[in-house]
């Protein structure tokens, strides 16, 4: 198998040479000798230095038709992209294949196989298929299959010289494959200045030819006008575009001409003929100095445009003579399999026309013939034998096919990145920690190794990108999106014990259906979307905490799912002094019914998880002084998020009829709005509004007013929201505005314009800077994610998190086991070596002494061992678990 660096490295020598592979030329035929037709098997040494040969044998007779002229015995595992065939004899491969990864080795050949074929025989002229080579220990053959394929050629270009395209050949070294990558390499990259100079001109010829001029039109620019026109050579040139873009119809764009000119200053510029300077005039069509920029050759592109034969001529004569343009013979191959119609490079027609030569099959007679034991003798007879037939009459195919051994490889690898799978990209694999290392211990001789060296062909991309979708879909039958969810759920609800859940709540509800409030945007992230997807994700576990908490803060981030919002509602954890997540929500709108729904359905799960509705102070309370159920909702200046919270506050206050508000006793709890309920419990985050004040386009002295707003009392309210509008002009009033607009900004700035109590407001957050820190470490997993592998890593944290918080408990057990195991050996030694001293003279006392020292030293030894191991808990797990340490090790948790 080669490498990377082994293709591209000429100085290295070639593993093998076989006398008849070489050659001066790239490609050769081994001629078969007279002499060694009809003569008796011979065994020849493994001379070539591939360790992938076993044996190499002449003249080794296959039936009373066949003999082939050599026989290459394989090793296991090894992959063949060129094998050796003969102008006229059959030459054979046996390969030697593990049963449990069972693939045949022809499907790693880097020829194209194809038509004329035929496939899995098993019986033939009546008679079971049997191989002299393909037998098991006791040396009787085995029933195989016979398949037979034939070389699909490669793909050329019409204007190559095409006799030494079809130079046939019947082997390829590595230093051949070298040799032949490396003048492709030569041909692909311009090195000459001129000629570099000469292609850039063509191309941006061929582009203006090609687009045309984009401005409006009825009809589409080239094709259109050429169909209209009648014009057979234009028709031509138009049915190769259509080829080119594989039916897709172009954009309707204009079909003027397009001009070159100079202006009065001599600098030249390329127009439409419809384009005009005038002020009435059409200034939407092609205009552009870009030709005139010194970037291209002017005169050969001026030539180019007026049709200009001589200037023309003169120019790529020129070129041609150094081996470059369109007068030039093409070098460009394709292997059979590619999707390429045209060759990339400009020529010239018999008749002086620019063409893009459509590419064509230089075919091959050269044939795979495929004997395989049937499935259930591949364990007696682990082998295939493949014969190859007639030379190669095209160039040398590309080392473009993955073999099957390094395909599994991939796939295998692919699988093992597990969290990262749904989301994974070519660019994300070739960095992926698990691929680097893997390729470190699989490649332990070649510096910071890439999965180009396991194999060429892994350095396109696009291979690497349909192994991506071929184990994605493998993985994920249903997806990585919507119903990629909706299938993890259902796995979910059927394997998992109801305390693992975490997917609670996945529904999608017709938007049509929902009520409209002035505060919902107007803006969608995607108004395509008919249908409100929502998906509650919280554990039993966190009902339970969330349950108990009482001050909670709730903000919504864009850059985790795609497509999707993510509404949090987390809190601090007071005792562990921690971020603590308690609901992740996975939203498409952020409208006020939207909101309501979520809240609604986080009150459901928590009273089925519970037993008992979420309390609220403001409703639940009989007293003023009574600090009970939820006392404070910090969140941004979001109206939906907001206005959807006080629906729901208002449709739980209309199931407590008769209950009179703690605030304004004169008032049923039922008849408050929706925003005086917000009043009763919102803050506003205060970084928020200082932000938005730093943005304000509005002088110092007016910022300076808006920030006294964000206070406990203040001696002017009303007056310094005046002293704002005034003074800061219209910016000033807009920003006025927009916080009397929103009903419960204002109260959520100033205690003293809500009706929250004191010391909640003084004790509660001022801001949301605790849920702003568990974005942030959600982000660092990956943004812009599916939303199944968004919620993967999500889950994927907590069971981490979880696993880690077991540790603690286990260390603390232990460690609290050998603390006390200790401190009952040191007592037990104390009050050995204190007994009466007429004890001392007796053996049985040293005996003793002897034994409580040796428990001691146990003791103090598994405390050591314990304490050790409970140091190396420091720093994980959720914060929720305290980890037991003696006091003298504390400092600098």
């Amino acid at each position: 198998m080669l490498s990377l660096s082994e293709l591209l490295n000429p100085e290295v020598a070639p593993d093998f040479e076989h006398p008849s592979l070489t050659s001066p030329s790239l490609f050769t035929i081994s001629p078969s000798t007279p002499s060694s037709r009809g003569s008796s098997p011979t065994t020849s040494a493994n001379t070539t230095g591939n360790s992938d040969f076993l044996s190499v044998q002449d003249n080794v007779s296959l039936n009373r038709q066949t003999t082939l002229a050599r026989l290459y015995t394989h090793a296991r595992n090894s992959s063949i992209e060129y094998p050796e065939t003969d102008a006229h004899r059959p030459i054979g491969h046996l390969f030697e294949i593990d049963p449990s990864n069972w693939f045949n080795p022809r499907l790693g050949f880097a020829y194209s196989q194809g038509e004329p074929c035929h496939g899995n025989q098993t019986i033939r002229y009546g008679k079971e298929i049997l191989c002299k080579l393909l037998v098991d220990k006791e040396g009787r053959m085995v029933p195989c299959k016979l398949s037979q394929y034939t070389c699909q050629g490669c793909k050329v270009c019409p204007y190559a010289e095409m006799e030494s395209m079809c130079t046939p050949h019947v082997a390829a070294t590595r230093d051949t494959l070298k040799l032949y990558l490396q003048e492709l390499q030569k041909l692909r990259n311009v090195s000459d200045p001129q000629q570099a100079l000469f292609a850039k001109t063509l191309t941006v010829y061929r582009s203006y030819r090609t687009l045309g001029c984009l401005g409006p039109v009825a009809y589409s620019s080239l094709i259109q006008s050429a169909i209209d026109n009648e014009d057979d050579d234009e028709d031509e040139w138009c049915t190769r575009l259509r080829n080119i873009r594989r039916g897709h119809d172009p954009k309707s764009t204009c079909s003027g001409k397009l001009l070159f000119e100079h202006d009065q200053e001599g600098r030249a510029f390329v127009r439409c003929e419809y384009f005009s300077p005038h002020v009435d005039g059409t200034r939407d069509h092609l205009f552009t100095y870009n030709p005139g920029s010194g970037l291209y050759n002017t005169e050969y592109l001026e030539a180019l445009f007026h049709e200009d034969a001589e200037a023309v001529s003169k120019f790529e004569l020129a070129a041609k003579a150094n081996g470059y343009g369109p007068l030039a013979p093409c070098t460009y191959v394709a292997n059979h399999t590619s999707v390429r119609v045209n060759c990339p490079c400009e020529h010239r027609t018999t008749d002086g026309r620019l063409d893009l030569g459509e590419v064509v099959n230089l075919r091959c007679e050269s044939t795979f013939r495929s004997f395989e034991p049937l499935e259930e003798y591949r364990e007696a007879c682990p082998r295939i034998l493949i014969i190859c037939r007639n030379a190669h009459t095209h160039p040398l195919p590309l080392p473009s096919k993955t073999p099957p051994s390094v395909r599994q490889e991939v796939l295998d690898l692919l699988r093992s990145t597990e969290l990262d799978l749904p989301d994974l990209t070519a660019c994300r694999f070739l960095r992926h920690p698990v691929t680097r290392t893997y390729l470190q211990k699989r490649l332990p001789g070649i510096r910071d190794p890439c999965p180009a060296d396991l194999h060429i062909s892994l350095a396109n991309c696009e291979h690497i990108k349909s192994y991506i979708s071929q184990v994605q879909t493998q993985c994920f039958p249903f997806g990585t999106g919507w119903d990629g969810l909706l299938h993890l759920k259902r796995l979910q609800d059927q394997d998992l014990p109801p305390e693992d859940h975490y997917i609670r709540y996945a529904e999608e509800i017709p938007i049509h259906s929902l009520p409209v409030h002035d505060e919902d945007e107007t803006e969608h992230s995607n108004p395509a979307d008919k249908m409100l997807r929502i998906v509650v994700c919280m554990s039993p576990e966190s009902s339970q905490r969330l349950a108990a908490a009482q001050y909670l803060q709730s903000d919504i981030a864009f850059k985790r799912v795609s497509g999707f919002l993510e509404f949090e509602i987390g809190g601090l954890h007071r005792d562990a002094n921690m971020a603590i997540p308690y609901c992740r929500v996975y939203i498409n709108r952020q409208s006020a019914a939207a909101h309501a729904i979520v809240f609604q359905k986080i009150e459901e799960l928590v009273l089925q998880d519970t037993g008992k509705p979420l309390r609220w102070r403001h409703l639940h309370a009989d007293s003023l002084d009574e600090h009970t159920g939820i006392l404070q909702w910090a969140g941004d200046q979001h109206g939906g998020q907001a206005k959807g919270l006080g629906l729901h506050l208002q449709s739980l206050a209309r199931n407590l009829p008769g209950r009179r508000d703690l605030h304004e006793p004169d008032r049923m709890l039922s008849e408050l709005t929706e925003y005086e309920h917000l009043q009763r419990l919102f803050r506003l985050c205060s970084v928020h509004v200082e932000r938005n004040i730093d943005a304000s386009p509005v002088p110092q002295t007016v910022k300076k007013k808006m920030r006294s707003l964000i206070c406990v009392t203040h001696p002017d309210f009303e007056g310094t929201l005046r002293a704002i509008a005034a003074e800061g002009g219209k910016k000033g009033a807009a920003w006025v505005d927009d916080k009397l607009r929103a009903k419960f900004a204002l109260p959520g700035i100033c205690w003293e314009k809500s009706h929250i109590p004191l010391v909640i407001w003084q004790v509660g957050d001022a801001t949301t800077n605790t849920l702003e820190a568990l974005h942030a470490d959600v982000n660092s997993e990956g943004k812009f994610c599916s939303l199944l592998g968004g919620l993967k890593k999500v889950v994927a944290r907590r069971k981490a998190v979880a696993l880690e918080d077991t540790v603690i408990n286990t260390a603390n057990k232990k460690l609290k086991s050998a603390h006390d195991d200790a401190v009952k050996a040191k007592a037990q030694l104390s009050q050995t070596l204190g007994q009466p001293q007429s004890r001392r003279s007796d053996g049985r006392y040293t005996q003793e002494v002897a034994r409580a020292e040796k428990r001691y030293g146990a003791a103090e030894a598994s405390y050591a061992k314990a304490l050790a191991s409970s140091m190396g808990a420091r720093g994980i797990g959720s914060g929720r678990v305290r980890l037991l340490l003696p006091a003298d090790h504390t400092s600098g948790r």
